[in-house]
This record gives structure tokens, sequence and C-alpha cells, in this order.
């Protein structure tokens, strides 16, 4: 079993945070295949959603992404935004208060963890 992301944890800590003092929580993403998004709100490879109450509809912090419904223009979108991909996460009225993620992920690489399973050496007590 593969630990938890803390990315997915100060994501959830910065949005509550800006819910209990008032500021609209932005999330910057990184969009590669991964994510589910309006491709035509990208620019440069990236996008940033207010994931406020307010803007959007279902909001989860799920075990490895963020899914949300919100609209865009007249049309309802689900997105769905891998925490690898979220590249920073800020109150939009005070963007310095907020944080910005490196590109090296902290999410766990199954197949890593898989080899280090394999690989490690089993140790047994002898009488």
């Amino acid at each position: 079993m593969s630990r938890p992301s803390i990315k997915s944890y100060l994501i959830q800590a910065i949005w509550n945070w800006c819910t209990d003092v008032g500021l609209t929580p932005y999330v910057l993403v990184n969009v590669d295949d991964n994510c589910v998004v309006p491709l035509e709100f990208v620019e440069d490879g990236r996008i940033i959603f207010d994931i406020s109450s307010e803007a959007t509809h279902e909001l989860h912090f799920e075990d490895k992404a963020i899914r949300f419904q919100a609209r865009f223009g007249e049309k309802a979108m689900q997105c769905y935004v891998p925490y690898k991909n979220v590249a920073g996460m800020f109150p939009q009225e005070e963007p310095n208060k907020g944080m910005m993620f490196s590109p090296a992920s902290d999410e766990p690489d199954e197949e890593k963890l898989e080899e280090k399973k394999i690989n490690t050496p089993v140790f047994s007590r002898v009488k």
C-alpha cells in the first residue's frame, strides 16, 4: 500500500484556510493527458481554476486527485486534476500567501515501490 501524498494534505489545508478567512482558492495546473479540463482555456500547458465553493459543484479531494464540476461559459464540465499536476495553490486576493510545488512530484511511484518490496532482504530470528 502506498503512502498518501503530502501535497494532497497541503492543498486541502490551503483550501480550508482560504475558505475560513474569506479568500478565493485558486489552483494552478500543469495540464497533460491525465487531466480532464476544458482545453480551450489552457495556455502554455497550464490552467488556473477558482475552486471555491461558489465556483464549483461537488468538489472532492480524493486520494490521488481533485474532482469537481464547474461552468465554463454556459457549459458545465466535470474536471479531474491529479495532485501530481498541481503546480501551485494560492488565494486570488493574496497570491504570495500560497504555495508553489516542485515539478518533481512527491507522489510515490508505484513501480518503484514494488521494486523496493521485491529487493528488500527478509530477516528472521534464529534461536
